[in-house]
């Protein structure tokens, strides 16, 4: 049941930090429902929020009073049937999980990543050589979403044929993330059976090709390490989180450094300051913009009583602003020291390919920052209106070296 309403502190905010309008500007709201208290009741959400630092920390990390099995996005499986198979490594907790993520460490281990850098870099370099030569080019389709829909899913053993489902589900999982199952139009139920239908029968043993990462998760079966199912949907995880976030953050990366030509400069100056700029575009507006957890028992939370089973989501980009933890927090600022940011989540339940994600962004920047002198946004970018925070469209102009 939701939380009672005579359990309600004053911080009760009719705010929707989720609400489709928001996505162009979420942080003057960040910062309000910050300001306003340690837990806030989201009355539009019926959810319960936290915006600071050292709260959203807890709410990830802080394993006795929160479970992940209830959902990491907006949706409570506790209280709604989820639309498909919860994640298997994000929507799980010990000693499932660790099992679980003890295997993706090993395939994605610092061996195997440098196994991909040259391949990773003749991509980069291909996909650059192209925008040089037209001048002009969508940061998204033609850069932040070929990059890792040719290498990462080369990586993982993805036919070519099978891509593009690939990016229709992504972006199931994206409305999945904000908005409730039960608010689904019969067009969103409709799609959402299909692609259930899809990823389900895509994902196994067959459809991966030999030596990929993909092929390794069967090899872990092979080992007694797995079982076949457990494999399927962590092959459907890997798929999915490894292509969303970070065409997203590659995008945003690409529109943070447009808008501010002073950190441009900078990084063109000194090309292998490109990982700092993707890290400090992590910080700065990461494409998860906030993580779900679900109260294991009922508790009380700086003078707040949370229900068992209640929802509480922790705003990342609201954290990672925070001015209690950063200086300057509405600054992007590459040269700043960026450890400790919660863009990649934090504890247990941390991207686990987060490794992957920033070479893969290091790598595309970095070949772009060597090729041109400058780049700009020439038309009006498109945002994503839920669930990840990034472009659907990003037109822009590079200037050319002579």
């Amino acid at each position: 049941m939701e939380a009672a309403i005579d359990n309600f502190p004053p911080h009760v905010s009719r705010l929707n930090p989720l609400a489709p309008g928001v996505a162009m500007d979420p942080f003057p709201i960040y910062k309000e429902l910050r300001e306003s208290g340690p837990v806030v009741w989201l009355e539009s959400l019926g959810v319960w929020g936290v915006f600071r630092d050292a709260m959203v920390r807890q709410l990830a990390n802080d394993l006795e009073l929160f479970t992940a099995e209830g959902g990491t996005g907006l949706q409570n499986y506790f209280r709604e049937k989820p639309w498909r198979e919860p994640s298997p490594i994000l929507e799980v907790d010990p000693p499932v999980h660790t099992r679980r993520r003890s295997i993706l460490t090993r395939i994605l281990s610092p061996g195997a990543l440098n196994k991909l850098k040259s391949q990773f870099s003749a991509s980069a370099e291909s996909i650059v050589g192209r925008i040089v030569e037209r001048g002009t080019f969508d940061g998204i389709a033609d850069y932040a979403k070929a990059f890792p829909m040719q290498v990462f899913l080369d990586a993982v053993g993805v036919p070519d044929g099978e891509r593009e489902n690939v990016l229709l589900y992504n972006d199931l999982v994206r409305k999945s993330r904000t908005v409730k199952l039960s608010d689904w139009d019969s067009t969103d139920r409709d799609a959402a059976e299909a692609m259930a239908k899809w990823i389900d029968k895509f994902c196994s043993r067959k459809s991966v090709a030999e030596g990929s990462f993909g092929a390794y998760l069967y090899a872990a079966v092979d080992n007694g390490e797995l079982d076949e199912h457990e494999a399927d949907v962590l092959l459907r995880s890997f798929v999915s989180a490894g292509t969303e976030t970070t065409i997203a953050a590659i995008g945003n990366t690409l529109y943070c450094l447009a808008s501010h030509p002073d950190q441009w400069a900078i990084v063109k100056a000194d090309p292998t300051k490109a990982r700092a700029a993707f890290e400090e575009s992590l910080r700065f507006d990461p494409p998860a913009q906030f993580l779900g957890r679900c109260a294991r028992k009922e508790f009380v939370w700086e003078g707040v009583r949370i229900g068992q089973h209640d929802k509480i989501l922790g705003f990342i980009s609201a954290a990672n602003r925070d001015p209690d933890r950063w200086s300057d927090p509405d600054k992007y600022l590459i040269d700043r020291n960026t450890v400790g940011h919660l863009g990649l989540g934090t504890g247990i339940h941390g991207c686990v390919g987060q490794m992957l994600a920033r070479l893969e962004g290091e790598i595309l920047l970095k070949a772009l920052i060597e090729r041109v002198n400058a780049i700009e946004v020439v038309g009006e970018p498109v945002r994503n209106q839920s669930g990840f925070r990034g472009f659907k469209s990003l037109p822009m102009r590079v200037q050319v070296q002579s």
